[in-house]
């Protein structure tokens, strides 16, 4: 699965009262892919996992963003193509819709499995929609665009409902695909054995190999503060941290190099001893 975080760098995107569009985007996709990848049926490649500017160092402009982002995607070569956005509207309008080239095709099938799923969030279900875009149009395999919620008028929601939008989305896609996705463990519900805390998006692709290694356990992020660690690690019998200070925690295996280049390399070797 190719996974595409719609905007990024100098574009924002859609913008709400206190979130970007390009940020929301960018954790529903990791969301998203660490609940299907928990199924061991499906392997998901990111367009970026970090804030990233498809343009640079060129100044931005929408045609080269879009042309990178797509070039991006075929030579990750998938099965299917998902760009995750907010939507946004001059006027007050709710809901998710979820995009496809035109009717008739495998792209159609997907947006109807995913519209199915998350029109049970209890969200204005927009429905399926067709459009000629270019990432639609020019990535060489069945595509789709998910909208998901207006951020000028329900940002609240959307943020509330991040966890239940990814798991609808990701069972849409097992759905269309024939796999039963089950939703993750909930907070606090039971101890767990592993976990995966990654200290900034830079480290998210080294913690995502150690996850799945694990069987798609959890994964936290502490967004470069070494004191900000998931409640839910308390409760962790052997996490493993990834990127960062080390951390003096019972049970824990720290991947922490001296930087990113450093720390992938541990967690490699980490990775390989599972």
């Amino acid at each position: 699965m190719i996974f595409d975080p719609g905007h990024g760098g100098a574009d924002p995107g859609a913008v709400g009262p206190t979130t970007k569009e390009k940020d929301n985007a960018l954790v529903l996709v990791k969301k998203t892919a660490v609940i299907l990848e928990a199924t061991d049926r499906f392997r998901v490649k990111f367009t970026r996992t970090t804030d990233k500017d498809f343009c640079a160092p060129a100044p931005f402009n929408v045609d080269l963003d879009l042309k990178n982002r797509v070039k991006v995607a075929n030579t990750l070569g998938g099965d299917a193509f998902y760009s995750f956005h907010n939507n946004s509207a001059a006027v007050k309008a709710y809901g998710n819709e979820v995009y496809a080239l035109s009717a008739g095709g495998e792209g159609e099938k997907i947006a109807k499995a995913i519209r199915a799923r998350m029109a049970l969030l209890g969200m204005v279900d927009r429905g399926v929609k067709y459009a000629n875009w270019y990432v639609l149009k020019w990535t060489e395999m069945p595509a789709v665009l998910i909208e998901y919620g207006f951020i000028n008028s329900e940002e609240a929601v959307i943020l509330a409902k991040l966890d239940q939008a990814a798991l609808a989305i990701a069972q849409g896609i097992g759905d269309h695909f024939g796999v039963s996705v089950e939703a993750p463990r909930k907070e606090g519900e039971n101890v767990f054995d592993h976990a995966v805390v990654y200290f900034t998006d830079t480290d998210f692709s080294s913690a995502r190999i150690i996850s799945r290694k694990l069987g798609g356990c959890a994964m936290y992020c502490r967004d470069g503060n070494n004191a900000n660690i998931h409640k839910d690690i308390e409760n962790c019998k052997h996490p493993v941290i990834v990127g960062g200070a080390e951390l003096n925690i019972p049970g824990a295996t720290n991947c922490c190099g001296t930087g990113a280049p450093e720390t992938a390399i541990l967690a490699a070797r980490y990775a390989q001893t599972l």
